[in-house]
């Protein structure tokens, strides 16, 4: 299988790099079109400011790249926020638009924020991506926005 984790400049590519490879992967880390198009999953990972990283999408000139996959994408922390529409962040900020959600603070969950530490996870029913995993799995968290 062909794993690319594309290289946004606002992540930390080695230990997502890592992480799949601990699964049997041997994950590639590039932000070459020929690349990523022929990806079979591709990862799309971020740290920081939803602002900060969608300037260095639009550096790289990966955003007509990234709107151009049609294989599966896993977007992580920030990589996942980036596939909405907007960010409440720092006064508002338009994001990738692939996924037709804004991206809220989350400040409706009674949680102190940021939001850090070990939840269950209880996927809905049929979710191909939490294949394997037992309902109620423990993930860690660490954010103050969210996908709804």
């Amino acid at each position: 299988m062909n794993v690319v984790i594309l290289d946004t400049g606002c992540a930390n590519l080695s230990s997502v790099k890592s992480a799949v490879a601990r699964h049997g992967y041997t994950p590639v880390v590039s932000r070459e079109a020929e690349i990523v198009l022929r990806a079979d999953k591709l990862f799309l990972p971020g740290v920081g400011t939803a602002q900060a990283a969608m300037d260095q999408l639009r550096e790289r000139e990966l955003i007509d790249l990234i709107k151009a996959c049609t294989q599966p994408v896993l977007g992580i922390c920030l990589g996942m926020q980036l596939l909405g529409r907007r960010s409440e962040e720092t006064r508002g900020v338009d994001l990738l638009n692939i996924i037709e959600q804004d991206v809220p603070k989350m400040t409706d969950f009674g949680l102190p924020l940021p939001h850090m530490g070990w939840n269950r996870v209880y996927p809905q029913a049929g979710n191909r991506l939490f294949q394997g995993i037992e309902d109620g799995a423990y993930f860690y968290f660490v954010h103050s926005y969210a996908m709804p």
